[in-house]
């Protein structure tokens, strides 16, 4: 599967148990362009290594309009984040993270351990 598949595929996953406690808008509803970018590395994300077959993760990194419906969807801000401040606002629910910033908008972040399927963190302070 292409990397710019699975982005897409680990977006949908994340977004769709958040909507389905929802009844779908008609006007939301269905498969929609993405706008955003991925990291492939080994390590960690702070201390970074090549990608092996054994150590390979994927940062995601996406933007508006998903990232603002999410950012507005797993509030409430965390007022002890790393950055946070009147014109940084930053909001958690597990391994994803969004951000509201007055110069950049709304971005959201998580990563994928492939060789695990599991979700990580897609970003650090």
């Amino acid at each position: 599967m292409s990397a710019r598949k699975m982005l897409i595929v680990a977006a949908l996953v994340l977004y769709s148990p958040i909507q389905a406690a929802d009844k779908p808008e008609p006007q939301n509803f269905g498969q929609k362009p993405l706008k955003g970018d991925y990291w492939i590395y080994g390590g960690e994300l702070g201390d970074t290594v090549p990608p092996t077959k054994k150590d390979r993760k994927v940062a995601f990194t996406f933007k508006e309009p998903l990232a603002k419906d999410l950012f507005d969807q797993i509030g409430p801000d965390k007022k002890d984040a790393c950055g946070a401040a009147p014109d940084h606002r930053i909001r958690e629910r597990g391994d994803l993270s969004c951000t509201w910033d007055k110069r950049d908008g709304y971005i959201c972040y998580f990563g994928l351990d492939v060789p695990t399927g599991k979700s990580t963190y897609g970003s650090i302070c």
